[in-house]
């Protein structure tokens, strides 16, 4: 009768025991406290005083040994992590893998420790037991599992039967458990949402807000001084600007001045200080063009990576942006904020605050700018109207006075060509003339002789043959030298006429430049130089006479007084060719050439090689425009030092009166 009584006061223990169970999960915070009631519980209906739960993750295929209460091995840490071992490797993992129970002796523990040495950890148990947590989907949640280190003590059938049963109830409550922890999280993964949206929503309403603010600065009237501050405030309402620096940049001196700063450590005292572009952060921001989020432990790996990146002021920054500031592809400087705060790290995300921002600050910067400039142009514009309205009238008084004055140099240039050619005619003339002077005047002689004779009737037939041969002789001296006399007068005739009248005729190309040539005759005639003409006999030209003449003989002397100055025989080669409607004429010497410097000045007026031995500087500048307004052509020159000086003229063959 006594041991039925105990057999349902134990019933009656077990059952109070599974209605505590449940009923205790709600009392308790956490699921640690829960797991010590459930030991302390199964503690008093059966040997439990080593109980440990390893709880299974399936997707990460790892166990956490939540609770553990072991008289013998250490405590495991119940936040750490375990890989899952094999069936073969831990009697723990063997129950979870095979989904069964476990019922291991210290004999039969030893016997699988011989087979696999790798078999279990920590000290052996007499009596290892273990139970499977199965959810009601049959999904394997862990392993509850006791152990007796005392040989006395063993799990009989129906301490087997409660741990199942407890076995059964833990399953229940950590299935609870874990759908009360994805609750909880969906909860907080929504709460979470809603405060980021909520804070984004207010992050979005700043910005709009900062942006309508930093584009009414570009159409406001506020000098530099004062914008520089209301930026500031501005941006410090988006991100932390605590530190804050604007800088501009001039491309041109390579430097950057410090227009704004404030800053905790160097306060405002490197404001309005221009320093080189160097090699700073803000530099390697401007060398760049791109916006920079850096840290000390990234500038000292972009400088082993052989970037040169130093730092300007206060070097103990935690975090540093850099945004540059670009207008209409100029880039006018940069924005930068910095924290020496260890709990203030900026974000990708206020770098591109930051830098969506500087391009508008460049753009209202641009506009102020713009505007003071606009201002004080126009009152530099309004000072020297007057002044520019006075010098326009000087100007074209003057540029008159000196056409007038090139046209007159231009005329007594010719006319000192033509007086030259008249007075080199005019010698050259008295030679032949003197000749037939002299002739005339022996013949008279000779005949006042011979009538004497002739008179005395003492003539004889010898002194009639010698005077005879006399007049012979003498009249072959007076026909030679005045046909000699007429040709240099009808070149002289031709060519002067040419150069004083200038009008449009048409003549023989190849005649006409050998008159040319004739009319140069005394000046040539003292040196040993040689001209080379080549023409066809036939060519025909209708053009300006006096032009032509007038290029090929400033030529030809430019040639003999400065080519052939310290050459004894130099020659000078004249080509004319057709070319369709066009006369090509190539004029060339082996003279002493110009240099570079010089071929750049050939054709300007009053530029000369002679300066002060009689060059006038207008004899190539005279031909220039005698080729391109009398002729209606074109000319090009080419020289080389040593190497003579050619040119090509080329002109219509018929032009137009």
């Amino acid at each position: 009768m006594a041991e039925q009584e105990k057999r349902i006061a134990k019933l009656e223990l077990i059952l109070q025991s599974f209605i505590n169970l449940n009923f205790h999960y709600h009392k308790t915070e956490t699921l640690t406290e829960y797991l010590a009631f459930v030991h302390q519980s199964l503690d008093k209906l059966m040997y439990a005083k080593n109980l440990y739960l390893a709880l299974f993750d399936s997707l990460e295929q790892t166990i956490q040994f939540v609770y553990n209460v072991d008289e013998v091995d250490e405590t495991t840490d119940p936040n750490r992590k375990f890989p899952l071992a094999s069936s073969e490797q831990s009697p723990t993992a063997w129950v979870i893998r095979n989904n069964k129970k476990l019922l291991m002796t210290a004999a039969q523990d030893k016997e699988r420790s011989a087979a696999n040495s790798d078999w279990g950890t920590g000290e052996r148990a007499q009596y290892w037991l273990g139970m499977p947590l199965i959810s009601q989907q049959g999904v394997c949640l862990g392993a509850l599992v006791i152990q007796s280190y005392d040989a006395n003590i063993s799990y009989s059938d129906e301490d087997q039967n409660i741990f199942n049963i407890f076995a059964s109830v833990v399953s229940n409550i950590l299935e609870k458990h874990n759908q009360t922890l994805q609750l909880e999280s969906t909860i907080s993964e929504r709460n979470n949402s809603l405060v980021k949206q909520l804070l984004e929503k207010e992050k979005a309403e700043k910005l709009q807000q900062a942006i309508f603010e930093i584009s009414s600065l570009k159409h406001g009237e506020l000098a530099l001084v004062d914008l520089y501050p209301r930026i500031h405030q501005i941006i410090d309402k988006l991100l932390y600007a605590k530190n804050f620096l604007i800088l501009l940049f001039d491309e041109d001196m390579s430097e950057l001045t410090i227009s704004y700063a404030v800053d905790e450590k160097d306060g405002d005292k490197y404001q309005n200080t221009t320093i080189p572009l160097g090699t700073g952060l803000s530099s390697y921001v401007i060398n760049t063009r791109t916006p920079q989020r850096l840290t000390p432990a990234l500038v000292s790996e972009l400088v082993n990576q052989g970037e040169k990146i130093g730092t300007y002021g206060a070097e103990d920054f935690v975090s540093w942006l850099g945004a540059p500031m670009i207008s209409t592809n100029m880039l006018h400087g940069l924005i930068v904020v910095q924290s020496y705060d260890g709990k203030i790290i900026y974000t990708d995300n206020d770098l591109k605050i930051l830098n969506f921002f500087a391009q508008h600050v460049a753009g209202a910067i641009e506009a102020t700018v713009n505007t003071v400039q606009r201002r004080e142009s126009q009152v530099k514009l309004a000072k020297h109207h007057r002044l520019l309205e006075q010098q326009n009238t000087q100007l074209s008084d003057a540029y008159k006075k000196l056409q007038a004055t090139q046209k007159e140099l231009i005329q007594k240039e010719k006319m000192a060509s033509l007086g030259g050619l008249v007075a080199g005619i005019a010698h050259e003339i008295n030679t032949p003339l003197g000749i037939c002077v002299t002739g005339v005047s022996h013949l008279m002689e000779e005949t006042r002789i011979f009538s004497q004779s002739v008179e005395k009737k003492s003539l004889t037939e010898a002194q009639l043959n010698e005077f005879l041969q006399e007049v012979e002789e003498i009249g072959r001296i007076l026909t030679t030298n005045t046909d000699r006399a007429a040709n240099l007068i009808h070149s002289f005739k031709q060519i002067a006429v040419d150069q004083s009248s200038n009008e449009i005729r048409n003549f023989n190309m190849k005649s006409y430049l050998d008159e040319i040539i004739l009319s140069l005759r005394p000046t040539l005639k003292r040196t040993s130089h040689e001209i080379k003409i080549k023409c066809e006999d036939s060519f025909w030209i209708s053009t300006h006479a006096g032009a032509l003449s007038q290029i090929i003989s400033n030529l030809i002397m430019n040639s003999v007084k400065h080519g052939f100055e310290k050459i004894a025989q130099g020659v000078i080669n004249i080509e004319v060719v057709e070319q369709r409607q066009f006369a090509i004429l190539r004029f060339s010497d082996n003279g002493c050439g110009l240099n570079e410097q010089d071929m750049k000045k050939l054709f300007d007026p009053f530029f000369t090689t002679k300066r002060g031995e009689g060059g006038s500087g207008l004899g190539t500048h005279l031909v220039f425009n005698l080729v391109t307004t009398s002729l209606k052509g074109k000319l090009k020159a080419s020289s080389e030092l040593g190497k003579g000086l050619a040119y090509i003229i080329r002109f219509p063959k018929k032009l137009e009166s």
